[in-house]
């Protein structure tokens, strides 16, 4: 059924799937149609095919697998897909987390990394977070963030350190601030002053930094 409203009078989030294996594709469909605020608008098994129907149906936020026909196209598609769509946001949804796979995949510009046995309840978060530019990340991604190590000339206070760990755990202002008990502002200006000391330009780099270079 198509929907051109959600339950809040807003226009859904147009989703397009991109997944080699068709079952575990349909079902994923299947599960989000449910979701009064999410509309599948196509599905794709190639990288071609999903450029073509980006093109035509114009999603807010792609599902991509990384490997499509065997082959690792998901980090290509997503690097295509950035550099011509830069609009649409890009979600890895794959069963790999090896950190040669996840490191390249956020540097082509995903906006999140989740495993496929990922809750659907916590798929379907991410998906909204995606809409509004949050990133996310899969727990088990995240953990390893925490056990890197910082690039030994950057140098961040304990609180900075304190709070790139919230943020490459994909926590929102808000959700810092809550944890951590002092004011949204506050935490704003030390993402702020974290991403200026690294010459980083959003979280999401923040994120791929911390992968990159390690959490103290």
């Amino acid at each position: 059924m198509s929907k051109t409203l959600n339950i809040k009078g807003e226009q859904p989030i147009r989703l397009l799937t991109v997944d080699d294996h068709a079952l575990v594709r349909r079902g994923i469909c299947q599960f989000l149609q449910l979701q009064p605020d999410l509309l599948v608008v196509a599905e794709a098994e190639t990288q071609d095919e999903a450029l073509a129907k980006i093109l035509q149906y114009k999603p807010a936020v792609v599902l991509v697998d990384l490997f499509l026909h065997q082959q690792l196209a998901g980090i290509d598609l997503t690097q295509s897909i950035r550099q011509q769509f830069p609009q649409v946001q890009v979600i890895i949804l794959t069963s790999y987390h090896q950190d040669h796979l996840v490191l390249p995949a956020l540097e082509a510009g995903a906006i999140s990394y989740l495993l496929k046995d990922i809750q659907p309840e916590a798929l379907v978060s991410a998906i909204r977070a995606a809409a509004r530019g949050q990133a996310t990340l899969s727990p088990v991604v995240a953990t390893k963030l925490l056990h890197s190590r910082l690039r030994s000339g950057d140098t961040l206070s304990e609180r900075e350190t304190e709070i790139l760990r919230f943020v490459a755990n994909g926590c929102s202002n808000a959700e810092i601030a809550d944890q951590l008990c002092i004011a949204i502002k506050t935490v704003r200006t030390h993402v702020s002053n974290i991403l200026s000391k690294l010459q980083l330009r959003d979280r999401t780099q923040a994120a791929v930094h911390a992968w990159k270079n390690g959490l103290m």
